[in-house]
């Protein structure tokens, strides 16, 4: 994963992106000075945890104080075992190249788990089932995908929103921005169309933000994973095992329904569960 317009978005909307500095331009030391979200409970040995800031609903706030659904559920987590994680501002679109170097142990970052992806990182078992969502202005003729055809789309750079749009748009152009937000705020000012983006940011954005509605909600199939480097194999058994462990004991339920207001749809997360395990 700025006039005036983009302040108020990205306090907001801004998604999936690098927080205004690339991690590929980061040193070490200014990696580890970017860590933030409140310490787990658990405490611990640090885990470094790279994410694109914001994204909300899933990560926000300022350096030092980042919360979200992800922020919350790696911190349960890291209260099972045993590790307090530092989050780490990086750009999505180099993060997942990040983590397989080592500039941090792991990712949480509203990640699909893809095989492209997969080629080069390992992932959790998955912790969030997604789709996708055509956000609009109000009015707008364009009903869903469907309608984009021949139109001026936005997405963010390095995103599941993109490839759809390059897959099934048919734009006439299809416009990659580096941030969430920025693609938001192309289609405040007018000039994209539409944009296609994780429908949990997309509602999260329709709600904080006047003047955009979602067209459609297009139903991909996607699952969220925890990233990290091929070689962690260890690491990712003891994620695995958090993450489990915050299923049964509820913890991820609470950080659930405190972010979405709803309850989690635990059928449907243990199948996917159950059917990465089996692969």
């Amino acid at each position: 994963m700025a006039v005036l317009l983009v302040g108020a978005v990205a306090l907001v909307v801004t998604g999936c992106g690098g927080g205004g500095s690339s991690s590929s331009e980061k040193t070490g030391s200014e990696e580890s000075a970017e860590g933030g979200g409140a310490a787990g409970e658990g405490g611990g040995e640090k885990l470094a945890v790279g994410s694109d800031i914001p994204y909300p609903p899933f990560e926000q706030g300022k350096k030092g104080s980042y919360t979200g659904f992800d922020v919350n559920l790696m911190e349960a987590i890291g209260e099972e075992i045993g590790r307090e994680p530092e989050f780490i501002d990086s750009s999505f679109e180099t993060i997942f190249r990040d983590v397989a170097q080592g500039k941090f142990e792991a990712v949480m970052s509203a990640a699909t788990i893809t095989p492209e992806r997969e080629q080069v990182v390992s992932f959790s078992l998955p912790y969030y089932l997604s789709e996708q969502a055509i956000v609009v202005t109000e009015g707008s003729p364009i009903k869903g995908l469907s309608d984009l055809k021949g139109k001026v789309v936005a997405a963010q750079q390095g995103t599941t929103g993109l490839a759809l749009g390059k897959e099934k748009a048919e734009a006439s152009e299809l416009r990659p921005y580096p941030e969430g937000p920025d693609a938001i705020n192309a289609l405040k000012a007018g000039t994209v169309e539409a944009v296609i983006i994780d429908n949990p940011v997309a509602v999260k954005a329709t709600e904080e933000l006047s003047g955009i509605e979602i067209a459609e909600k297009v139903a991909t199939n996607e699952t969220y994973g925890i990233a990290v480097a091929k070689e962690s194999t260890e690491l990712l058994e003891q994620l695995n095992e958090g993450l489990k462990k915050t299923i049964e004991n509820g913890k991820y339920a609470t950080v659930y329904e405190k972010w979405f207001h709803e309850a989690p749809p635990k059928e449907g997360l243990l199948k996917a569960i159950e059917e990465a395990e089996s692969k």
